[in-house]
């Protein structure tokens, strides 16, 4: 295969290495994150969200590590923005409950420095004129009602992303685990993120061009379905079957449309 710029590679290995030591921190060693990671993450669940939703992340970042060919990667530019953005937002909103004592543990400076330089070391990496480029034609065009999809999911994820942001006190009333400010904008960015990349999706022509997002959003869906039936004991809010229900639905419909889009290839 043809490997991408060696900066590519090691933009993609970094932030790869990094989802999955935070993935692994937040599903397996919960015991050490009240005192050394960057923050109090609270409740357990929320602990497994995040920490789910970094499985999609570490296999986001190989994916870029591998992917020569930016057509295919350019669905990932505004919903990165957005994902960091979130995250940029909620860290320095709350920036005083971060845990800053000498740099012992320096958990919260690596924190703040990743989510600063990775959208910026991603702008710089996209090749010129890339996001206006014809889409490849070898997938197939994608099916009118596929595309509906994507963008009903959009909407979805925009109208809670936007309310855990804003007003996450009203959120915590009709959500499915127990949550505080803090950590609801973090969480934030993983709805807004997948809003902003579904968003992008719907714009795509080829298949072949939003393939591997498509994977990626099943993927997403899988590690969180995971995360509720080994911790099911911690959702303890009013709409856990309403929360349980969307990631099915959800996962499975991209799912069956992958199928789809698959079976539509041109010969």
């Amino acid at each position: 295969m043809n490997w991408p710029p060696h900066t590519q590679v090691l933009w993609g290995v970094l932030g790869a290495l990094a989802a999955a030591w935070f993935a692994v921190w937040m599903l397996v060693f919960p015991q050490f994150v009240p005192e050394y990671f960057a923050w109090d993450v609270q409740p357990r669940y929320a602990q497994a969200f995040i920490g789910g939703g970094y499985i999609f992340r570490t296999l986001f970042f190989l994916y870029v590590a591998r992917q020569s060919d930016w057509i295919r990667l350019r669905w990932i530019v505004w919903g990165n923005l957005a994902f960091t953005g979130t995250l940029l937002l909620a860290t320095f909103w709350h920036i005083d409950e971060f845990n800053w004592s000498q740099f012992t543990p320096p958990t919260a400076h690596i924190w703040v420095i990743l989510y600063i330089f990775e959208p910026v070391a991603m702008i710089y990496l996209i090749p010129r004129g890339i996001l206006r480029a014809e889409a490849p034609t070898s997938g197939g065009p994608i099916h009118p009602w596929f595309r509906k999809f994507l963008v009903l999911v959009t909407g979805l994820l925009l109208m809670h992303g936007l309310l855990l942001v804003i007003n996450p006190e009203f959120a915590a009333r009709r959500w499915a685990w127990e949550l505080n400010p803090f950590d609801a904008r973090i969480v934030a960015a993983w709805f807004l993120g997948w809003s902003v990349w579904c968003g992008t999706m719907a714009f795509a022509r080829d298949w072949d061009e939003i393939r591997t997002a498509a994977r990626l959003f099943i993927v997403t869906g899988v590690a969180l379905l995971a995360t509720c039936a080994l911790f099911y004991g911690e959702l303890t809010g009013r709409t856990i079957s309403s929360y349980i229900g969307g990631l099915i639905f959800l996962t499975v419909a991209m799912a069956a449309f992958h199928v789809l889009q698959e079976r539509r290839r041109p010969a």
